[in-house]
């Protein structure tokens, strides 16, 4: 994996870990009145802290395209290497028919003839 998206999926994690804490932390402290109204105070830095995490989101979503777009590009330039490379051994295919030595006689035929010159003699 790349550094950047290392990076990235590390500070994704991050940020998932620390919603996580701090819900625990709100859900443990639920029922104290004043820690509530503490809470409410603090609502604008929640939406800030929320649209970062959508951020973060459209991020990630960003980077999964770009990522199967590069694999996509790359499955196709194999693909047509491998095709160059299928057309290229066939053609060597062809050339070495084309080029082969005529078939020596069989075995058979130069005995016939033989006994066919020993008949002569």
């Amino acid at each position: 994996m790349k550094k950047p998206k290392s990076i990235f999926f590390i500070v994704y994690f991050l940020f998932h870990i620390a919603l996580l804490v701090v819900s625990i932390y709100v859900n443990y402290r639920s029922e104290d009145f004043e820690f509530l109204l503490w809470l409410r105070g603090k609502m604008s830095m929640m939406v800030y802290v929320s649209a970062i995490g959508l951020i973060l989101f459209f991020i990630n979503v960003l980077v999964a395209g770009l990522d199967k777009r590069s694999s996509e590009k790359e499955i196709t330039a194999l693909q047509s290497e491998v095709n160059s490379l299928k057309a290229k051994m066939f053609d060597l295919q062809e050339a070495s028919k084309t080029t082969a030595p005529a078939p020596t006689p069989a075995p058979a035929a130069e005995e016939e003839d033989k006994d066919h010159n020993r008949g002569e003699d």
